[in-house]
C-alpha cells in the first residue's frame, strides 16, 4: 500500500465516522515518550468536535493513560477508540477515558494490569499483579506445608529476593490504576451510569487472573462500557488498515510507535 492509497483509508474512515482519526500504533511498552509526538499531532488537527483514535498496544505505564486521554479532550469535545485488535491493560485504560470504544469481531480489550520495569533485567516488564500473585503463592506454601522446615527455607529465599522498597512501588500502581480506572469512567466513559464505575473498575483491575485476558465486544458491552460494533464497510476498512500498519512494522524492527493523520499529507 502506498501513502495515497492509505490516506484514502484514513480520509474514508474519518468520513463515515465523522471525525479526526489519528492512529497510534505499537509494540513496545505504552510510556510518557509518545506524549510529544502525540502533541505535535493534535496541533496538526486542530481543535475539532470529535477525534478517534485508531489504538493498537499491549499496555505500558500505569500514568501515561490518563496523561494521553487529558491531552486528547484538550482538542475535541468528543473523543472515541476505534480497537481494531489489541488494546490491553494500559491501552484498555485509554478506553476508559472515550465516550465510546468501536470494536469489531477480533478486537480485544485487556485487564488493567499496569507494566514496570524489572529491576535487574534491561528493556523487560512485568505486569505488577505478578506480585501480588506471588505472595499468595508464599501463602499457600505455607498453609498446605507438610514439612515445616523445608517450607520455611523456600518461603525465606523467595521473600529475600523482594526488595521492600520495590514492593512498595508496585502496590502504590495498582493503586493507582484503580484510582485511574474510577476517575476516567466517572468523568466520561459512564458518566451517565455512575452506578456502574465501581464495579466496573473492579472487573478490569482485579476481576481476571491472566494479563492477557482477551475482552471482547460482547463481553465488553456486558461488563458496562460503551462499544459500538464496527460491521460493514466500516469494519472492511479498519481492518484494512490495521493490516497495513502490522506489515510495516512486521517489517521495520527498528520502528517503536508511530502516530499518523490525514492530515499529515
Amino acid at each position: 500500500m502506498n501513502e495515497k492509497q492509505k490516506k484514502i483509508l484514513l480520509e474514508s474512515i474519518e468520513t463515515i465516522r465523522d471525525s479526526k482519526l489519528l492512529v497510534y500504533f505499537s509494540y513496545t511498552p505504552l510510556d510518557d515518550s509518545i506524549l510529544v509526538p502525540l502533541y505535535q499531532e493534535l496541533n496538526k488537527v486542530g481543535k475539532t468536535q470529535k477525534i478517534d483514535l485508531f489504538l493498537h498496544s499491549y499496555g505500558g505505564a500505569v500514568d501515561t493513560p490518563y496523561k494521553v486521554v487529558m491531552l486528547i479532550r484538550e482538542f475535541c469535545e468528543k473523543f472515541s477508540v476505534i480497537v481494531p485488535f489489541s488494546a490491553k491493560s494500559a491501552a484498555s485504560m485509554i478506553v476508559l477515558g472515550a465516550d465510546e470504544v468501536v470494536m469489531g469481531p477480533i478486537s480485544e480489550l485487556g485487564p488493567i494490569d499496569p507494566l514496570v520495569k524489572h529491576p535487574s533485567y534491561k528493556d523487560f516488564w512485568i505486569p505488577v499483579q505478578a506480585l501480588r500473585c506471588c505472595f499468595e503463592y508464599i501463602e499457600e506454601i505455607i498453609d498446605n506445608t507438610v514439612n515445616p522446615e523445608v517450607s520455611e527455607i523456600i518461603v525465606t529465599s523467595m521473600l529475600n529476593k523482594l526488595d521492600p522498597w520495590l514492593i512498595g512501588d508496585y502496590e502504590k500502581a495498582l493503586k493507582a490504576s484503580r484510582q485511574y480506572a474510577e476517575s476516567l469512567l466517572s468523568k466520561y466513559m459512564l458518566k451517565n451510569d455512575p452506578e456502574k464505575v465501581k464495579t466496573v473498575t473492579k472487573n478490569l483491575t482485579n476481576g481476571y487472573f491472566s494479563h492477557g485476558y482477551p475482552i471482547g465486544r460482547a463481553e465488553a458491552r456486558e461488563m458496562g462500557i460503551n462499544v459500538t460494533y464496527a460491521q460493514g464497510e466500516l469494519w472492511d476498512l479498519i481492518w484494512e488498515l490495521y493490516l497495513h500498519y502490522q506489515s510495516i512494522f512486521s517489517h521495520d524492527s527498528a520502528s517503536n510507535f508511530s502516530f499518523y493523520s490525514a492530515g499529515e499529507f
